[in-house]
């Protein structure tokens, strides 16, 4: 990875590591691997692209003043409310019986003309024994379901969350991801897509997990 970029001076580094959903981008011409490029949202921040062996991928960085537990909480109510996902019109959580272990379905709005997407993931959480770090992995089973027929099947995703504590209370939260989103779609529009749904889910988010608190 890249070297640490300064955003927020009282955090002296911050950022956290997040990426939302890479989209696969297939042809010759983006199968050289190339460096990540950054570009700062604002001062809590950082969005960065790169192409590795053809996969368009896109990372998010900040530093959030909430715990793993709050975040995972977050996360175990997206099915009642999945608002602070840019675009996403549902999740539906299929499975829990597994204490670690979830299986979702995930339905996104699209702008047109492109067409709305879906996903099925399962995810695997642990905490560690003083739930100062979590940990969540996340791939792929889609094939295990029918598509709908007028929604495109996003494939092949490979996740990882990571959320470990920083400084007093501030925390790293990380999530890297690759996925083929389907259809046809024009790559310039497929990255843009992407740049500006990563944005606006981190801004959402950060203000989700730090809504009430002072500091």
């Amino acid at each position: 990875m890249r070297d640490i970029i300064q955003i927020e001076p009282i955090l002296m580094q911050s950022f956290v590591f997040f990426i939302l959903i890479s989209v696969f981008v297939s042809g010759s011409s983006v199968a050289e691997e190339t460096l990540w490029q950054a570009e700062k949202i604002n001062q809590h921040i950082l969005v960065s692209s790169s192409t590795q062996n053809g996969i368009y991928q896109i990372n998010a960085k900040m530093y959030v003043h909430a715990t793993p537990d709050e975040f995972f909480t977050l996360l175990e109510t997206t099915d009642n409310n999945c608002q602070w996902i840019a675009n996403c019109n549902t999740v539906e959580i299929l499975n829990n019986t597994i204490d670690n272990t979830r299986y979702v379905h995930t339905v996104f709005d699209s702008p047109w003309p492109v067409a709305d997407r879906e996903m099925y993931t399962r995810s695997i959480h642990e905490f560690s024994a003083d739930h100062q770090h979590l940990s969540i992995i996340i791939d792929d089973i889609a094939d295990s379901y029918p598509a709908h027929p007028r929604r495109v099947m996003i494939r092949d995703v490979r996740a990882q969350w990571s959320m470990t504590h920083y400084h007093n209370d501030w925390y790293e939260l990380s999530y890297l991801a690759s996925a083929d989103p389907g259809g046809v779609i024009p790559q310039w529009l497929s990255k843009q897509l992407l740049k500006d749904s990563t944005a606006i889910t981190f801004t959402r988010l950060r203000e989700r997990l730090h809504a009430d608190k002072i500091f």
